[in-house]
């Protein structure tokens, strides 16, 4: 309901006192308002800026990201600032996988997620910190089944082995699987082990 009125408030403003287009230099760090492709304006944070017409965002309200044009972004008015009401948005990265490099590949790992869990009621635990945001496990609400894990049994991902001592038995039920994904030739194992042969081809991670 906060961020309904928040929001609510913030269009009457703009639409009653309209940001001169272009008139906004987008910084990386900043956080601004930028145009989404529903013709609204949302609070948003800048990630990259690889040139005026492409500048990468990310909706701090909402989670998703964004490649926009200067021209969609425009000063976050103060009164609608993170002080006001803060990020509604929190970001986790998936614990144990890492997903392909190669674009094909991590379309695949988005559809199956997105499949997976649209419409589902999902646990989140945190198991350790990565470089940029935590990162989780999520499990069903209703069969505790582990989205991540089953990723990795499909054969969409690896696993990213961590080392620490308290997350061993949960690594080695993720490696236990990744082996049968590579046994049965599964989606990205399907032309056997490629990370030997062709990980600097194809920039996978060794």
């Amino acid at each position: 309901a906060q961020l309904e009125s928040l929001m609510e408030t913030m269009r009457a403003e703009i639409a009653a006192q309209p940001p001169v287009e272009g008139s906004y230099a987008p910084r990386r760090g900043d956080h601004c308002i930028a145009k989404f492709a529903d013709g609204e304006w949302y609070r948003a944070r800048v990630e990259k800026v690889e040139s005026p017409a492409k500048v990468h965002v990310f909706y701090i309200d909402y989670g998703n990201r964004e490649v926009v044009s200067s021209t969609r972004l425009a000063v976050l008015p103060p009164a609608f600032s993170t002080r006001t009401l803060p990020a509604q948005a929190t970001e986790y990265g998936f614990a144990f996988i890492q997903v392909p490099q190669d674009d094909d590949a991590r379309a695949d790992v988005v559809d199956c997620v997105v499949r997976d869990i649209q419409n589902s009621q999902c646990l989140l635990n945190v198991e350790y910190s990565g470089a940029t945001c935590p990162q989780a496990t999520i499990q069903f609400g209703d069969t505790k089944n582990d989205v991540g894990l089953g990723l990795v049994k499909e054969g969409y991902v690896m696993v990213d082995v961590r080392k620490e001592k308290y997350l061993q038995k949960i690594v080695t039920e993720y490696l236990n699987s990744q082996e049968a994904a590579k046994r049965d030739r599964l989606n990205i194992w399907r032309y056997g082990d490629f990370r030997a042969d062709d990980a600097d081809e194809f920039g996978y991670r060794r």
